[in-house]
């Protein structure tokens, strides 16, 4: 069978959220000098469990956002597509001899079956990153020499070629106010070191 993959859709949203991460272990250390140099006795109102817990939370976070299109793909051969979400433990399968039409727009590849209005399967270009050209090439190939009617809305594949300028200036945007922050950071972590 083969496979139609998700990656990344910015390498600035990769690295705003590894800064993100850095900046929240950063955090997570300058909370543990406070608790164990007990400075101005903080530690007595320090919630110790419930924050070690939320800094864990907010870890997991942004593992799930930086990894989370790998939870994500579509497999298909000559009879059959699947779509597969491994985060929600779902399969979604359909017999590609009854697909009678295609609708490629600017969300998905939507599959429908002979004289039926909703569509039987949605395959997205976007799940917490972008889908790949190359997967949604040969695909769209095999529903052409299946002689399925295919109705087409745009040239270039939606996330695959400037299309995302805007959010990848945002995140870069954040990357930097984020790398200011965790400056910040570790030079209080590493007072506090220096002076205890």
């Amino acid at each position: 069978m083969k496979k139609i993959r998700y990656y990344y859709s910015s390498m600035s949203k990769q690295v705003f959220l590894i800064l993100l991460s850095l900046f929240i272990i950063s955090r997570f250390v300058i909370f543990s000098e406070v608790i164990f140099f007990d400075i101005n006795n903080y530690s007595d109102t320090f919630n110790i469990g419930g924050s070690i817990i939320l800094y864990v939370f907010y870890l997991l976070f942004c593992a799930f956002f930086f990894f989370g299109y790998k939870f994500f793909y579509t497999t298909y051969d000559k009879n059959h597509v699947i779509y597969h979400n491994i985060l929600l433990r779902k399969k979604h399968k359909v017999d590609l001899t009854l697909i009678d039409r295609a609708l490629l727009n600017k969300h998905g590849i939507y599959l429908y079956y002979e004289k039926e209005n909703k569509h039987c399967i949605l395959i997205p270009f976007y799940r917490l990153g972008v889908i790949s050209p190359v997967g949604v090439d040969e695909f769209y190939r095999l529903l052409k020499s299946k002689n399925i009617e295919i109705e087409k809305s745009f040239t270039v594949l939606p996330g695959s070629r400037g299309s995302n300028k805007l959010s990848s200036a945002i995140y870069t945007g954040l990357a930097l106010l984020t790398l200011g922050y965790l400056t910040q950071s570790i030079a209080l972590a590493v007072a506090i070191l220096k002076n205890h």
